[in-house]
């Protein structure tokens, strides 16, 4: 004979608590931190010469659109991605979110009072 295994309660604070983090998680993992190359021309007033200066600008892309400025670039150096930073920063977010859960959804449950049934 086949027994029906009882669902679970559904717990709201479990799912509250992961569409909180799991959201902020999605956006940590679209929005790439990365380094691109800028270049500045600068002419003096007095001569005919330019100067051409390059420089790294920190900047946040898309994540689509770091993957095409990576493909469409020559050298692969024009967009660089921070991946510890990126990393690092979804850590953070699924950390929180692993403590949030401990602390709202399990300890703050056991502490509230257990009615008795007669």
């Amino acid at each position: 004979m086949c027994e029906e295994i009882p669902k679970p309660p559904a717990r709201p604070c479990a799912k509250a608590v992961l569409a909180l983090f799991g959201s902020l998680f999605l956006i940590a993992l679209l929005a790439v931190p990365v380094t691109t190359r800028t270049a500045q021309l600068r002419q003096d007033p007095s001569s005919s010469l330019v100067f051409k200066t390059t420089f790294p600008r920190k900047a946040t892309m898309f994540l689509p659109s770091y993957l095409a400025a990576r493909n469409n670039s020559r050298d692969g150096a024009a967009v660089r991605v921070r991946s510890a930073q990126w990393i690092g920063t979804m850590a953070v977010i699924a950390l929180l979110g692993v403590f949030d859960y401990a602390v709202f959804c399990r300890l703050w449950k056991r502490r509230r009072p257990v009615p008795e049934e007669a």
